[in-house]
């Protein structure tokens, strides 16, 4: 039963209420679609695709407030102007102000790619554009395509796609293009309201944003055949499959620097000194010491050549010369000029080297612990517990060249069998640090490589302590066999076995019809790249754009249009067949 105080805060708390309406707590409605639809235009000024505009402004409004998004980075004018217009959002519209004044009779589209999304979601507005006239008439023909990476085959984001109206290969040097766009996320391309017209067509990653290719390291893409007229694509609207049947594919391409000149130098240690150039240098290379006598004859150094070719590394033989802290050299090379003939020029460099302070030790210390003389150290390439492949070499790499190698303080051994293999461990052409002892290793066979103290003595006179490296070779049980049967190989074709993550894992040159075997494949994914090696170098090129040369084709093995990924077993034999003529 309620007092009478109970009574009398009941009704007042119900009074209060009404007098005070703003204290209940809000809840948003819940549940519902969440909004998926991009902003939709609801007018412009001018109307989209309207005549004879005389303006230097254009709005647009949506039907919900908007936001940009990387705009500077992806929209475009085309025809290009030097600057893009001045963008500002109020509310739901956008105000572009153009900086520079209109063309006479043109038709201008602006490109958003997917620029404006909605303020609330953010989704896209995708692949928007705006074309409107300066004359009497839109121009509405189109062209469509795709760049991708030339070698990689991946989509390329980003990229402008110009059209000229002449067709000289220098064109693209000198002048900016009269139409442009870029390639959206997916590397797709989509030129619209385009002139009754001959078209040349070129894309370019533009490093400094001048619509002109002017750097090298600007890579670029090209199509040999002129654009005319009659293959360009009616309005969207009219004949979509016509459009997607005459879509281009170019092939994105950095060229090689063609430029010769010495870029850098260095001394790596006593004995090391390191030149290098802008690429794999042409013409001779000529080192001589300036402040060091030398009989004319003697050579005093080792050259080693880095793997791409444009690093030369020097060892000196000569005792006194690598003691010099200070070594003035004069070097003779070639370099190229401004059309890239080749002329010689001397060069005198200094390569200076001081010792490293060793850390200082206390005499108690030093008497209870006498060092040890130092000994030569060797990196090999196989170890206890690692399968060998058959025809995988034995490496050793030495930090300097060798002085001398006894070869009969070196000893192979198949332990498993107790038989003595005659082996001599072989300099490398490249770098004469390295060695490699060749053998066929034999399936779960032990084996045990031996160099004696004193077998390997390098230029500061160091020798090595006993080494012992044990190793076996693999089973091929643990691996599994592609067998390719390749049809259409002219020219040379490079076969590559890939990881899904591209890196390669073994390589086979194919000069005819026939079969490419890679054995001794890990289980594991795999993709297969092929190269059509049109010089017969034994690698790819990239292409040369006012020479014409475009790069050497590549095209992975696919099914349906589908890059395909084989899932290797081990102690499985797959057969491929592939047909190289359907691809070039």
């Amino acid at each position: 039963m309620l007092s009478k105080r109970h009574v009398l805060i009941v009704p007042l708390a119900f009074l209060l209420s009404l007098f005070f309406p703003r204290c209940a707590i809000v809840v948003s409605p819940t549940g519902g679609p969440k909004d998926t639809i991009p902003p939709i235009l609801v007018r412009s000024t001018p109307p989209i695709y309207s005549t004879n505009f005389n303006r230097q402004r254009v709005t647009l409004t949506f039907n919900e407030f908007i936001q940009l998004k990387e705009i500077s980075q992806k929209l475009i004018l085309s025809p290009p102007q030097e600057r893009l217009p001045d963008f500002r959002v109020r509310g739901k519209s956008i105000e572009l102000s153009f900086f520079e004044p209109l063309l006479d009779s043109t038709t201008y589209t602006l490109y958003f790619s997917d620029a404006i999304v909605d303020l609330n979601e953010g989704n896209p507005l995708v692949n928007f554009e705006f074309a409107f006239s300066t004359g009497n008439e839109i121009d509405s023909l189109r062209l469509t395509g795709k760049v991708i990476d030339a070698f990689t085959l991946e989509p390329q984001v980003g990229i402008l796609v110009m059209l000229y109206d002449k067709i000289m290969d220098s064109i693209p040097l000198l002048e900016r293009p009269i139409y442009v766009t870029k390639t959206n996320k997916e590397g797709s391309f989509f030129l619209s309201n385009l002139k009754e017209n001959d078209y040349k067509i070129f894309a370019l990653k533009d490093g400094n944003s001048n619509y002109l290719f002017d750097q090298v390291s600007e890579p670029v893409a090209f199509s040999q055949d002129t654009i005319f007229s009659a293959i360009l694509s009616p309005p969207l609207g009219d004949s979509l499959r016509q459009a997607s049947d005459k879509s281009l594919t170019l092939r994105l391409f950095q060229e090689e620097n063609r430029a010769q000149s010495l870029t850098d130098f260095s001394r790596v240690s006593r004995r090391g000194l390191k030149v290098g150039f802008s690429r794999k240098p042409e013409g001779s290379v000529s080192l001589l010491p300036i402040n060091f006598p030398l009989d004319s004859s003697e050579l005093w150094y080792h050259l080693e050549r880095g793997s791409t070719g444009d690093t030369l590394t020097y060892w000196i033989t000569n005792d006194e010369m690598s003691k010099v802290d200070s070594l003035f050299i004069r070097v003779n090379y070639y370099r190229t000029d401004s059309i890239l003939n080749l002329f010689e020029v001397s060069d005198t460099l200094r390569f200076f080297y001081s010792d490293k302070q060793q850390p200082s030790r206390t005499r108690r210390r030093e008497a209870e612990e006498p060092e040890k003389p130092e000994t030569l150290p060797v990196s090999f390439s196989a170890s206890k517990g690692k399968a060998v492949l058959p025809h995988e070499p034995l490496s050793l790499t030495f930090n300097l060249p060798l002085l001398s190698l006894n070869n009969d303080m070196i000893l192979l051994e198949d332990i498993s069998d107790s038989l003595t293999i005659k082996s001599e461990p072989k300099i490398d052409s490249l770098n004469p640090r390295l060695y490699r002892v060749e053998h066929h290793w034999q399936h779960n066979t032990m084996y045990r490589f031996t160099a004696l103290p004193g077998a390997f003595t390098d230029l500061n006179g160091l020798t090595n302590d006993t080494l012992i490296v044990r190793f076996n070779g693999v089973n091929p049980d643990y691996f599994g066999t592609i067998n390719l049967n390749l049809t259409g190989v002219v020219p040379n074709v490079i076969a590559e076995l890939l990881t899904e993550k591209r890196a390669v894992v073994d390589r086979k040159i194919a000069e005819k019809d026939g079969k490419v075997t890679f054995d001794y494949v890990r289980p594991g994914k795999y993709i297969i790249r092929f190269i059509f090696d049109a010089n017969k170098n034994g690698k790819w090129d990239t292409g040369w754009y006012l020479m014409g040369i475009q790069p050497e084709k590549v095209v992975m093995y696919q099914e349906k249009g589908i890059v395909t990924v084989h899932n290797i077993r081990a102690n499985w034999e797959y057969d491929i067949n592939f047909n190289l003529d359907q691809h070039k």
